[in-house]
């Protein structure tokens, strides 16, 4: 029985999925690659991506509100709705504050109060931007 070898010229053929390293005198020496699809270089670079762009997102909203809302705000009383806000990393007890929302021209918007002494019912004073009412914060957060 033939040993089999892993140089060329040695009675071995050699496919496509094979790829030349280096040459040493008179042989090459070869390694065989898998010519399959590695579904891992694909997903890793695509989580890179969208971890990148959900930071860059939160970083530019912020820094947007803020802007808009220094030079053009309007301040509404909001009421504070049954939508729970859960702070991070509490798995025994965990803190939450509610949600708020304000009406402007009929139609309704809603964020986090940031404040978790504030109760279903209460009200808080939120300030939005004038053409643009979904980019909205309260005014005395205690987060």
């Amino acid at each position: 029985m033939k040993k089999e070898s892993r140089f060329v010229g040695e009675d071995r053929f050699i496919n496509k999925t094979t790829k030349i390293l280096y040459m040493d005198k008179n042989r090459k020496k070869v390694v065989t690659t898998k010519s399959r699809f590695r579904i891992k270089y694909i997903i890793a670079p695509l989580v890179i991506l969208w971890a990148i762009g959900y930071i860059g997102y939160k970083i530019g909203r912020r820094i947007l509100t803020d802007n808009l809302i220094k030079n053009n705000s309007v301040h509404i009383k909001a009421v504070i709705i049954d939508d729970k806000n859960f702070l991070g990393n509490q798995n025994v007890d965990p803190e939450f504050s509610y949600s708020y929302q304000f009406k402007v021209n009929g139609k309704d918007y809603t964020n986090n109060a940031h404040n978790i002494s504030l109760k279903i019912g209460d009200s808080v004073e939120v300030e939005f931007v004038k053409d643009w009412p979904f980019l909205n914060r309260p005014l005395h957060p205690i987060d």
